[in-house]
């Protein structure tokens, strides 16, 4: 954790500098990068986003059992002969690469691949058959309905996605957290 918290200041800071050297145009594109924002991705980097997603889909939907099996803790799914750290390995390196893909089209859009998941879970439940697909599609609902909003709550204004996900998402996740600790 704290590695992660080292490591977003290392990359808050390297932003700055380039903020801090380049031009204006190419700040304000960083800037609008940082904020995240839909209003550049056009029919190619959807395409090219599912196409990467189709990809990924059938190793993430192989591994639903070893991922469920996972929830009763790493303890109980090494007893069964889960290689965990293998799982681990290829669970992150799959998030990772869809991570990237979209977000280097769209920019950092906040809360959607955490509160997306959890909302999932509450209504779906711990069996990842049915959780991975719900938590795609949940993201995807939530990331639709802020568009929508983002367009729709100023007349005449399109606020960049990523400031409404934040604002919403934050609180939002906080709320899922608690409820998450306080169930046994």
């Amino acid at each position: 954790m704290l590695f992660g918290i080292a490591l977003v200041f290392l990359c808050n800071a390297l932003t700055a500098a380039l903020q801090y050297i380049a031009e204006a145009e190419a700040t304000q594109q960083i800037v609008f990068w940082s904020i995240g924002n839909l209003t550049k991705a056009g029919w190619l980097e959807v395409a090219i986003v599912s196409t990467c997603f189709l990809a990924v889909l059938p190793f993430s939907l192989r591994q639903v059992w070893q991922m469920t099996l996972l929830r009763g803790g790493e303890a109980y799914a090494r007893s069964t002969g889960l290689d965990v750290a293998r799982l681990r390995t290829w669970t992150i390196l799959r998030v990772s690469l869809l991570a990237a893909f979209a977000v280097c089209f769209v920019g950092t859009i906040g809360f959607i691949g955490l509160v997306g998941p959890h909302i999932a879970r509450m209504l779906l439940g711990e069996d990842h058959r049915m959780l991975v697909p719900g938590a795609a599609i949940c993201g995807a609902l939530l990331l639709s309905a802020a568009s929508f909003l983002s367009k729709s709550l100023l007349p005449g204004v399109i606020i960049p996605v990523g400031i409404l996900t934040s604002v919403v998402g934050v609180p939002l996740f906080l709320v899922l957290l608690a409820r998450q600790r306080r169930q046994p």
